[in-house]
């Protein structure tokens, strides 16, 4: 019993000494960064559905990040939180008869707005990411950090509900519009968008404990914006057609700049 005691007493005094040395070996750093990122594609080839989601001609985006070294001056693990700013979408407002009239092959006017949550403004986002950091000296005052991450972003889905009238008949269809897997009974617009974010961030030290950042981003969309209509007869009900589109998977590349204490 006292051999197993002393065991157990040194086995416990020699994970608290590793653990000792372990914070003693780890590095925390903060960075702030400011990202300007432009899209390479849309959300979708439907330009309807396109229309009335965020602009992708570019993302401002503001975010901190915590960095802590699992190995020393070598690699570690990040988190970032922050904010991504996106333009007003093309035409968030616009007008379903022509999305109709295509799906249909019949021309329509829009008799009556019954749901409409869409936008004309910039929208904020906000932004997690988390990840793997490695660091390369390159030279005698330059690194060079290659990041690899998860995230996730928010985004507030539009939703669009009319009463369309065929042009010269009296024939009227309901036509509902959604985004990102909604449903018709949906309570809430908000969505969660996860993406793969692939950075190269140089730091140049400016002042001790003090790093000049600036960053090469890639970002790769991994949930599809998808889009769905459906036309059903005002006067009895009746589901004449449903159409799910798979959107695309967007992409968006830019730069980053910063420091980091």
């Amino acid at each position: 019993m006292k051999t197993i005691s002393l065991l157990s007493a040194i086995l416990f005094w020699s994970a608290i000494s590793v653990s000792a040395q372990d914070a003693r070996e780890r590095k925390v750093r903060f960075d702030l960064q400011i990202a300007q990122s432009f899209g390479i594609n849309d959300w979708s080839s439907i330009k309807f559905a396109s229309d009335r989601l965020p602009g992708t001609s570019s993302s401002t985006d503001l975010r901190s990040t915590f960095n802590l070294y699992i190995i020393k001056r070598a690699a570690g693990l990040f988190v970032d939180m922050g904010v991504g700013i996106m333009p007003a979408p093309r035409n968030g407002l616009s007008d379903p008869a022509e999305q109709a009239a295509i799906t249909m092959g019949v021309p329509y006017y829009t008799k009556e707005i019954m749901i409409e949550d869409g936008s004309r403004t910039a929208s904020a986002h906000f932004k997690m990411t988390f990840g793997l950091f490695g660091r390369l000296s390159i030279a005698e005052k330059l690194s060079i950090s290659p990041c690899f991450g998860i995230g996730v972003m928010s985004i507030t889905a539009p939703t669009c509900k009319v009463v369309l009238k065929e042009h010269d008949s009296n024939m009227q269809y309901i036509a509902r519009y959604q985004w990102f897997r909604q449903n018709e009974y949906s309570y809430s617009n908000d969505a969660a968008l996860t993406f793969l974010a692939f950075r190269l961030r140089f730091a140049y030290p400016i002042a001790p404990k003090r790093n000049l950042l600036l960053g090469i981003d890639y970002t790769l969309f991994m949930d599809r914006a998808d889009f769905s209509e459906s036309y059903t007869n005002f006067f009895n009900n009746n589901i004449m057609r449903t159409i799910n589109h798979d959107g695309n998977r967007l992409k968006m590349t830019g730069l980053s700049v910063g420091f980091s204490f």
